[in-house]
């Protein structure tokens, strides 16, 4: 069995089917279910249950030998990629991802490392936790900025700073600060609703009904700037964590205490235990030192 085989398995595991993994990894499909067919007959054992509609669903057996397949898969990979930077080694690409509540962070800290490393490219992501979990362990970016932490004992978490929510109303409004849970209930309110995991929104609706208020949700709102253009148009208030605000005009807009403040996020710093390039280790330590500085 070589790393090959172990890439096919892995990609029909992820997939769930032959005809999804085969299209993923550019191959017809019968080469494919032979290769898996002669993977079993090598083990011994059966990988997969097939059933009528052709899913392809783990067995127990099957779960072990993917958790030991990527471990394999992954150390080649990180052997290939040290090897590469060891040759290149005047060459600086980074890949870093942030969920929506971190893309301020993720914004200030690449433009200021820029600056003094003219000579790295990178990648920029913003997606869900789930998906940036996924990114970090299969390699496409080197280092995540989440307010939700990973559930994966293949990562290192570094918690930063605070970053307390305000709220956040037409500049026009009479409302005074600091403002009550009370008072945020009567208000109209937009609020951002990430697609997947928990976020800001959940907090906010767990909080009134813990108090037992009940809020006047006016519209959820999937995007940040849309969601500061229907604030400012009067469209009800809302609620931020301040670093957010960072990276919009808020000429329209004014920001607004919340009293004994319940809505405080955390960001955190994650990234792949084990090999890191040299690129993701200077900027893991700078990154450390300017979080320092910035608080």
């Amino acid at each position: 069995m070589d790393i090959r085989q172990m890439t096919y398995f892995i990609a029909i595991a992820e997939e769930g089917t032959i005809t999804k993994a085969a299209e993923r990894l550019h191959m017809a499909q019968p080469p494919l279910s032979r290769q898996v067919q002669g993977m079993e007959e090598e083990l011994g054992v059966t990988l997969f249950e097939r059933n009528k509609k052709k899913r392809m669903t783990l067995t127990p057996e099957g779960e072990l030998f993917l958790q030991r397949a990527r471990e394999v898969v992954n150390k080649m990979e990180d052997t290939v990629e040290e090897v590469k930077e060891f040759q290149n080694s005047g060459e600086r690409k980074l890949s870093v991802g942030a969920t929506i509540y971190s893309a301020a962070l993720l914004v200030k800290s690449v433009v200021s490392y820029k600056e003094k490393h003219p000579n790295f490219t990178f990648q920029v992501w913003e997606d869900e936790p789930t998906r940036l979990e996924e990114l970090l362990e299969n390699r496409k970016i080197d280092v995540a900025l989440t307010t939700t932490l990973f559930s994966n004992e293949n990562v290192i978490t570094k918690q930063l700073s605070e970053d307390p929510c305000v709220v956040v109303v037409p500049k026009n409004h009479p409302s005074t600060e600091p403002v009550s849970m009370e008072t945020l209930s009567s208000l109209p309110l937009v609020l951002l609703r990430t697609h997947y995991g928990k976020g800001i929104y959940d907090s906010i609706l767990a909080e009134f009904e813990r108090l037992n208020l009940h809020p006047t949700l006016f519209c959820e709102c999937h995007d940040s700037a849309t969601l500061l253009n229907l604030v400012s148009a009067g469209f009800g208030a809302t609620i931020l964590p301040c670093s957010m605000l960072s990276l919009h005009g808020l000429n329209d807009l004014k920001t607004l205490s919340i009293e004994n403040n319940p809505f405080i996020l955390t960001t955190s710093l994650i990234y792949r235990k084990g090999y890191v390039s040299k690129a993701a280790q200077e900027f893991i330590q700078w990154f450390e030192e300017f979080q320092d500085v910035q608080s």
